[in-house]
């Protein structure tokens, strides 16, 4: 039986700078050894030191779930010489041409793939036994989420179809780059079928009768940076508590 292991706390933090975004990625132990999203280049370390703290190298992933295509989820895809990549095949048609103001899908993703062993899945395929495809679109045109069976029962693998708690309250992701109505949609499918969660900027959580009860995951992040002379580095830590918020679609 598959088991599921938070490997990096996702995270997203907005400032007037620019955006903070770094998923959550997933390790999925089963007959194979499965990563759901590799996140952006500036937590390759952490990465690579998350897989050795639990006996594993890069090379030893076999299978790379890439729940959709944005730069904060798929940066670090080259560490993994001898995965499998999992995508949805309507996320990989989009990327080779988003939309003009799609910031989120680099131009150059579907180039990073090359060489590679792509598998393109849709709804309802087994990547091993009790590891299932959930087609889970409107964050992007073909993003997917996993349904685990576990021994503690079942599980999501939301990535951004539920990036947070705030998320699931709601009913919708904040950010949305295709449908807002298929994005809802996707919320109460995946609602449906296990109120336990892995989203992808938040710490796993369970929804009980409209309450989040978080299950472990980083609790803050903090933030170091040179502000120049005379004042030295300077340090920020910031909370996991995410205020609401409005929904932004870009069109």
């Amino acid at each position: 039986m598959p088991e599921v292991e938070l490997l990096l706390t996702g995270f997203t933090f907005n400032t007037d700078q620019g955006r903070l975004g770094l998923s959550t990625c997933v390790l999925i132990r089963g007959r194979q050894t499965i990563l759901v999203d590799t996140g952006p280049m500036g937590r390759r370390e952490l990465l690579v030191n998350a897989l050795r703290q639990r006996g594993l190298a890069p090379d030893g992933v076999q299978m790379v779930v890439l729940t959709h295509a944005h730069w904060d989820h798929t940066q670090n895809v080259d560490l993994f010489p001898r995965a499998t990549f999992v995508i949805h095949p309507a996320e990989l048609d989009y990327a080779r041409n988003p939309k003009p103001n799609d910031w989120a899908t680099a131009r150059y993703f579907v180039d990073t793939l090359r060489g590679k062993q792509v598998r393109e899945v849709t709804e309802g395929e087994e990547l091993e036994p009790g590891v299932r495809v959930v087609e889970t679109p409107g964050h992007t045109k073909g993003h997917i989420s996993l349904v685990v069976e576990t021994s503690r029962g079942r599980v999501a693998i939301a990535g951004d179809a539920i990036g947070d708690a705030y998320a699931a309250l709601q009913g919708k992701p904040y950010l949305i780059f295709w449908d807002e109505q298929l994005a809802m949609q996707s919320v109460q499918k995946i609602l449906a079928q296990t109120r336990t969660l892995y989203p992808g900027h938040d710490r796993p959580f369970r929804l009980n009768e409209g309450k989040i009860e978080y299950l472990g995951g980083d609790t803050g992040i903090r933030l170091f940076g040179n502000l120049g002379w005379p004042y030295g580095d300077a340090q920020v830590t910031l909370g996991a508590l995410v205020p609401p918020r409005q929904v932004i679609v870009v069109r």
